[in-house]
């Protein structure tokens, strides 16, 4: 009875301290939601950071709203959200969360190239119209209110893809684990078969040079707001035709034609970022590991870690550090598997014209922003679905320095002059971030053979 009695008077004087010194505490008494429609309430419950009863000092107040509102805005759910309150004379507090919901259904035509990127397309292959792969995407990011989404692809053209994909964040009560899977099959005749001098070799043939079907699951764990867990495994049967035996029989490795691939790992995120889709404040990392399963040819290992830091520098500036590395064994790998810099984000900006092997790299990106504009411009004259009617655009010009490392152990392999070497770059570039944070790109670059060039992309960042 004694130390219920000290512990009262402890609470009592913790909290008549706080409002003696101008920092009332308030108690949240009710959170109502707004605008979901389609939406389910709890799966935008999930991300308020706090509870009905909770007590918070009025110093925390802000931070906790607009904490609560980045993570609804990360749910790539809402084009907008707002958490705003009202507090009466006796420090009770009510919340209110209003959303817009986006368009969740996307049946779209499809037309993309084939190559690694825009860059490579119109300066590597001469802006051929046949590497064009088109097709339909269906995809509905809401499938049942529980911010599931279903995928279904068909791919021709230059590299035909078939896939049928769904995931769901969430499959219990207290939102904390989520799976995912898809099925898929492909198909190339023109095929990158070696990379010679840094730069994809192909070979071109009337006939199906490689074909690919498998399968894959993913199992989340979210751990609390900003940490997640994922376990994944995929097997995917491969096939390819003798003409790429004979030019690299180390394709698949041992002169094979077939390959079983099994591939199972495990990634660790910790995401602060403001705006996952265009971070100006906050930081990511990533690490994983995966293991593929080769029957009867080699087993690979790779590691791989990302860490990326925003920082506001004054009210309009705000400058990236990004860090990634990658190592893989065994050192002596099949081509199919080998991976250093020039695809996905690993990429250092000057050398986008390049695929530079290796079993290791470091690489490093730094960009100082200014925020030149930012406007939302009212279409809904023009536009009638009103999802789509409020255009935002911001401005950011950009200059940025990248370095790079590649270590390759078996550069004969590949005739490779940028492994094993220092490769630094840099440029100036403008952002153009609009609807749906797509991120409209375009840098002149310099690398360390002087080589200079514009480059640009369109993309979402995440």
């Amino acid at each position: 009875m004694r130390l219920y009695r000290f512990m009262v008077l402890v609470l009592w004087l913790a909290g008549s301290n706080a409002v003696a010194s101008g920092n009332p505490v308030y108690r949240v008494r009710s959170i109502r939601v707004e605008g979901n429609k389609i939406t389910r309430t709890a799966i935008i419950e999930r991300e308020v950071v706090f509870k009905k009863g909770d007590e918070i000092l009025q110093d925390q107040l802000e931070e906790k709203l607009e904490l609560t509102r980045s993570n609804i805005i990360n749910t790539h759910l809402f084009l907008e959200a707002s958490v705003g309150f009202t507090a009466d004379s006796l420090g009770m507090l009510d919340v209110t969360i209003r959303v817009k919901e986006r368009w969740y259904w996307s049946v779209l035509p499809f037309l993309v190239l084939s190559d690694r990127s825009f860059n490579e397309w119109w300066y590597e292959h001469g802006r051929d119209l046949r590497r064009l792969t088109y097709g339909v995407n269906l995809t509905q990011y809401n499938f049942t209110g529980n911010a599931d989404i279903f995928y279904a692809g068909v791919h021709l053209g230059f590299a035909p893809y078939y896939q049928l994909a769904y995931s769901r964040p969430y499959i219990d009560k207290q939102k904390r684990f989520g799976v995912s899977g898809r099925v898929f099959y492909t198909s190339r005749r023109n095929l990158a078969y070696r990379t010679w001098n840094d730069k994809l070799s192909f070979i071109s043939s009337d006939s199906i040079s490689l074909r690919r079907y498998g399968a894959s699951a993913d199992f989340r764990y979210r751990q609390g707001y900003n940490y997640f867990h994922t376990w994944f495994l995929g097997v995917s049967k491969n096939h390819v035709a003798d003409t790429v035996v004979r030019a690299n029989p180390e394709y698949f490795g041992g002169g094979r034609n077939d390959q079983l691939l099994v591939n199972a790992g495990y990634e660790y995120r910790a995401d602060f970022r403001d705006v996952r889709q265009y971070p100006l404040k906050g930081s990511f990392f990533a690490a994983g590991i995966s293991h593929f399963f080769v029957p009867g040819g080699k087993d690979q290992t790779n590691l791989l870690l990302t860490w990326n830091r925003y920082i506001p520098l004054a009210e309009k500036w705000f400058l990236e550090i990004g860090l990634r590395g990658k190592a893989s064994l065994p050192r002596r790998q099949s081509y199919f598997l080998v991976s250093g810099l020039g695809y996905g984000g690993n990429i250092a900006r000057g050398y986008e014209l390049y695929v530079i092997d290796g079993q290791y790299f470091a690489l490093n990106r730094n960009t100082l922003k200014v925020r030149a504009f930012e406007r939302k411009f009212d279409m809904s004259r023009l536009i009638w679905k009103k999802e789509f009617a409020i255009i935002p655009v911001s401005v950011y010009p950009n200059v940025y320095l990248d370095y790079a490392y590649v270590r390759n152990f078996n550069p004969e392999r590949s005739n490779s002059n940028l492994g094993n070497t220092h490769l630094p770059g840099g440029g100036v570039g403008l952002d153009i971030v609009t609807f749906y944070n797509i991120n409209l790109r375009t840098y002149y670059s310099v690398n360390r053979m002087g080589e200079r060039k514009l480059f640009f992309t369109v993309g979402r960042e995440f």
